[in-house]
């Protein structure tokens, strides 16, 4: 039997840890290692249990989840930190992907999305509850590894022109015939522009370049 991924768990309602605890060993591949009732046990569980990943309430007396994840990415930068909440506003997931939160997860989720969060936080991706896709358009930024903002420092003049008549609605050929460049051209720089700023898509593309000043709404 393959081993089970430890899990800190820090909540300061003994029945909701004692119902994902619940959750954790019906799934099987989980093991929950610790549990904690304020953010300022984090630190010491984790160092105690060497877990895979930790799942935070953000909503604590002492210590919030918010801040204790902030203690455990000063120093533990690549620990997954999942983050339980019944806040679903903007200002409460941006300052959770600020801090380097892996995942967002509302406590009003279905029991499935727990063990997709994991399963996403384990392969070093991004899970943020699906009830909140409103405002993860609206405040997320448009990379998981929330690139610096500044195109001078990611890309060259040349693609940072190219960005923006992407962002402004042109197309690869539109752009080559008014750049005088091939579209295979067009289309080598706009890969390399996703791969340098770390999207996947022309939406985020978008997003980036009107957050970065590159071109407006």
């Amino acid at each position: 039997m393959k081993d089970r991924k430890k899990v800190v768990l820090v909540d300061d309602h003994h029945l909701v840890r004692a119902g994902l605890r619940a959750l954790l060993d019906d799934l099987g591949d989980y093991e929950v290692v610790a549990e904690g009732a304020d953010g300022n046990e984090v630190i010491e569980l984790i160092e105690q249990t060497c877990p895979d990943v930790v799942v935070l309430d953000i909503a604590m007396k002492h210590k919030s989840g918010l801040d204790a994840l902030t203690d455990v990415k000063a120093l533990h930068p690549e620990l997954p930190v999942i983050l339980l909440t019944m806040h679903n506003t903007s200002d409460y997931l941006q300052t959770a992907i600020e801090r380097g939160a892996h995942a967002y997860l509302l406590k009003d989720s279905a029991e499935v999305e727990l063990e997709l969060a994991l399963e996403a936080v384990l392969r070093n991706e991004v899970y943020i509850s699906p009830k909140l896709s409103e405002q993860i358009l609206e405040t997320i930024s448009p990379t998981k590894q929330q690139v610096d903002l500044q195109p001078e420092k990611l890309l060259t003049p040349r693609q940072t022109e190219i960005l923006k008549m992407l962002a402004d609605g042109k197309g690869t050929k539109e752009i080559a015939y008014d750049l005088g460049l091939s579209v295979k051209t067009i289309e080598s720089h706009r890969s390399q522009i996703m791969e340098r700023l770390q999207i996947r898509d022309l939406a985020s593309l978008v997003r980036y370049a009107i957050k970065s000043g590159i071109t407006t709404l």
